[in-house]
């Protein structure tokens, strides 16, 4: 039986769809782009759109649904969040002037990781990560599309540890080699990160300046493969990318994914109601881009003290100068988001409305400049505010531009002259053509000619036959008509008007198009200063941001010491604003390293967690450069933060709760250090009550005697207090209960020493548990405590003993590969790593 014969614009489809069998196909039929076959079927279920047939040749209707070419992006936005790639197959030339089949190619391919038109939500950063295993270690290259950020990220060989990279830096498509490991694959697929597969390893020698820095061979596959795929995506070169460099762990203040999440930074645990993170209580942000920029900046704290304090004087110079914040809060109003405009006139993708809200943006840099009179902002006092191409920009547009430059009416009246004259001839054709008329009847002395119209000839100059004879030979006339009382004529001059008429609305589109593209070759000349404006309004958004909340909540400019940690006074800062409860209150925190672990005691719901929660924050706001919720705040600079909080799955392998508690827990244990601090919430209550306990002791053992890390552990354990007798840097402090005729009410006060009994029965009467319930309850209670058993506490300090972290590490990078499987140059530079390694201080 042969192959059914498809209509010759069908085949067309289906050997364009051959070449992206990974891709929705939207192919361009007019003012719609069509899906057929299974593609039609797909979108017509993700969108709920109405699946209709077209005939195509054969004899059964083939499956096809559409959208509106104008309306595109936001079904482009529905898909890609939910995982799927869109071809984009466009009309190459005007349908009108085609003879048979009008020209058709895929112009971009939008991917989840390479989206930049159609990021539904402003303030997110969506990254693509290329990913390279060099057997000891990850190499990600990762790029933010649609602002052209690029860097490069090392991982730790092992899944987990690649997964948390992923995580933190939301990566929803990640690009690996096509011979790639199973279990590599396997792990994207259940993190639902898009697999996209590609081979390139070289940088293009166009790009070489922006990746001098990328020195190390693995690190150049990871932004080849990067580069490579962008450009497969995107059909041309990559105009805006940012100078890509080498992120080091060691310049920022490091926590993983799960810490994150526990302090619900920048993502809510628990995603019902009005759940809030310090990102949305800190961002007050009048641009997307200084929103953006802040969220980097509560992931990525500082761990430099000049840093820090650069942001510091920057923020005390706002929080001091009301009327200087306030001018420059509204002038950042008037700010777009240039950081992806910016990307969109690189990539050719710009619109009329992007140039306006460009040149608008521009016309706000030297007010904005004007308001930083301040020798910590001395950095943007030399920025060229761009004021040649604002010129150009400026009373170039109407003031309500469309979104597509082939409708026209784009630039206003008096921007150029040839446009003029063509809009002049659209709006005022009849009156060109009586104007001409009535010169030729001066000029002829042919009192009755007329200048007529018809579809057939066009414009005619018709004369009677009375006056034929005054006709001139001289006149270049030509005879096109011969009627009963007339003869019709057509003259050069006419016919060149008629042109000018019939021709004058796609005349003025054309010049439209000419000029626009003038201004966009403009924009793109001057790319790269454009950036570091767009840099600098960003993070004078994000500190004029700081500046507000810490002005109008009170905040307090935290100093740094060497060691000891002191907050007094310090609240949680979105509970302190959203609690109506008058019964919360400050606390106060004082650690040094003479008591460097806080065992905190007390019953569920008295506050435990929120006071631990309190003071990541506090430490995380303070090393992002912001004042922070207290009366004094003075501490160390901490290199990391560990949390163990709150009972939850591992939505990535499906542990068990008590698997994930161990498996953070060890991850603290593992890669503290005397400048970390540690959050363990409530360690051991997944297991029995004899192994959680004996856990949560070593653990505490292990910390104090071969980590010393600043260290807070809750714990319903109260046998676990008398460790302050025989550790001495374990120091033990409470929630406070109030106690009445077995009813409790929680005071949310922190004192010191240890509580006195632990009040699950009576959180129990509180949830509303029946009476028998309780009463037998308190009974059990009595029988098992007049049983229980002192558990012996120990610290056996000299057989604790911490490995030294850089040995471990590099002996687990010499376990992870075999050495048959190096190239000479893999195994030369895997020894260069490793004595870089070797020379680490930790």
């Amino acid at each position: 039986m042969s192959e059914p014969k498809y209509s010759p614009m069908m085949e067309h489809y289906l050997s364009v769809k051959k070449q992206y069998p990974d891709a929705l196909l939207f192919y361009r039929i007019g003012d719609f782009y069509e899906m057929f076959f299974d593609d039609a079927r797909t979108v017509s279920r993700e969108l709920d759109l109405v699946l209709t047939g077209k005939n195509a040749g054969v004899p059964d209707r083939v499956p096809m649904c559409g959208v509106p070419f104008h309306a595109v992006n936001s079904y482009i936005q529905r898909l890609v969040q939910r995982g799927y790639k869109i071809a984009i197959c466009e009309q190459m030339q005007d349908p009108k002037e085609a003879v048979g089949l009008v020209e058709r190619d895929v112009i971009r391919v939008i991917t989840p990781g390479t989206v930049m038109d159609e990021i539904s939500d402003e303030k997110s950063s969506v990254y693509l990560a290329a990913v390279e295993d060099y057997g000891y270690g990850y190499s990600l290259a990762l790029c933010e599309a649609s602002t052209g950020e690029n860097f490069v990220l090392h991982v730790e060989h092992g899944l987990a540890r690649l997964a948390q990279a992923l995580l933190s830096n939301n990566v929803r498509e990640a690009v690996i080699r096509k011979d790639s490991d199973e279990k590599l694959i396997k792990m994207l697929r259940e993190m639902r990160i898009v697999i996209s597969y590609d081979d390139a390893e070289d940088i293009k020698p166009a790009y070489e300046p922006l990746f001098e820095k990328i020195t190390k061979d693995y690190d150049r596959r990871a932004c080849g493969r990067m580069l490579g795929y962008l450009e497969e995506t995107q059909k041309h070169m990559i105009g805006h990318l940012s100078p890509c460099h080498v992120e080091s762990a060691d310049e920022v203040l490091r926590m993983d994914y799960s810490t994150m999440l526990n302090l619900e930074l920048v993502e809510p645990l628990h995603r019902e109601g009005n759940a809030e993170t310090l990102w949305s209580f800190l961002d007050v942000c009048r641009s997307a881009m200084g929103s953006r920029l802040l969220k980097k900046w509560i992931e990525h704290p500082l761990v430099k003290i000049d840093e820090i304090t650069e942001r510091q004087n920057r923020l005390e110079y706002l929080k001091k100068n009301f009327m200087a914040r306030t001018k420059l809060r509204d002038a950042l109003g008037g700010v777009y988001d240039l950081q992806r405009l910016i990307g969109r006139v690189a990539m050719n993708s710009a619109n009329p409305q992007d140039l306006l809200r460009l040149g608008k943006t521009l016309d706000q840099v030297p007010a904005i400049l004007s308001c930083i009179n301040d020798e910590s902002f001395i950095e943007y006092k030399n920025l060229d505010p761009l004021a040649d191409l604002n010129a150009k920009l400026n009373g170039a547009f109407v003031d309500t531009p469309p979104a597509l430059i082939s409708d026209g009416g784009v630039f206003r009246d008096g921007y150029n002259a040839e446009l003029d004259e063509a809009r002049d001839i659209q709006r005022h054709g009849r009156d060109f053509i009586s104007a001409l008329e009535a010169k030729y009847r001066e000029e002829t002395g042919i009192k009755n000619l007329k200048i007529g119209y018809n579809k057939v000839f066009g414009y005619f100059i018709e004369v009677s036959k009375g006056q034929l004879s005054l006709v001139q030979d001289s006149w270049g006339w030509v005879r096109k008509q011969t009627l009963v009382n007339n003869e019709r004529f057509v003259s050069s001059e006419l016919k060149e008007k008629e042109d000018q008429i019939l021709h004058a609305e796609e005349t003025a589109i054309r010049i439209e198009k000419q000029l626009f593209q003038q201004l966009l070759d403009a924009c793109k000349d001057h790319l790269v200063q454009l950036q570091k404006i767009a840099l600098a309004l960003a993070e004078i958004d994000a500190i004029c941001a700081l500046s507000e909340t810490s002005s109008k909540y009170g905040y307090v400019r935290p100093e740094f010491t060497d060691d000891a940690l002191e907050i007094e006074g310090g609240k949680h800062p979105i509970l302190d604003q959203r609690m109506k409860d008058p019964r919360y209150v400050s606390n106060s925190l004082s650690m040094d390293k003479d008591h460097s672990i806080l065992l905190i005691t007390g019953p569920n719901m008295g506050g435990k967690s929120t006071y631990m929660r309190q003071t990541a924050i506090i430490v995380i706001m303070a090393q992002m450069g912001c004042y922070v919720p207290a009366k004094r705040c003075q501490m160390p600079v901490f290199d990391q933060i560990f949390t163990r909080i709150g009972a939850s799955d591992d939505i990535l392998s499906g542990q068990s709760t008590f698997m994930v508690e161990m498996t953070e827990a060890n991850r603290a244990l593992q890669e503290a250090t005397d400048r970390s601090l540690i959050l363990f919430d409530e360690i051991g209550r997944g297991t029995s009550t004899y192994d959680g306990m004996a856990l949560a002791q070593a653990m505490i053992e292990y910390i104090a005697s071969c980590i010393h890390a600043k260290t807070l552990f809750s714990t319903h354990y109260h046998e676990l207090t008398t460790l302050a007798d025989s550790i001495g840097c374990v120091r033990n402090v409470h929630v406070v209960v109030h106690e009445d005729n077995e009813k409790v009410t929680f005071l949310y006060k922190v004192k010191d020493g240890s509580a006195d009994r632990s009040y699950g029965v009576n959180v129990a009467r509180l949830a509303g548990l029946p009476d028998a319930v309780i009463n037998r309850a308190r009974d059990i209670q009595k029988q098992l405590e007049s049983k229980k058993r002192v558990v012996q506490q120990s610290y056996q300090l000299v057989e604790m003993a911490k490995e030294d972290p850089v040995a471990e590490n590099i002996v687990k990078q010499l376990k992870s590969v075999n050495a048959d499987d190096l190239s000479p140059r893999e195994a030369w530079t895997m020894l260069a790593d490793l004595c870089e390694e070797a020379k680490k201080e930790k």
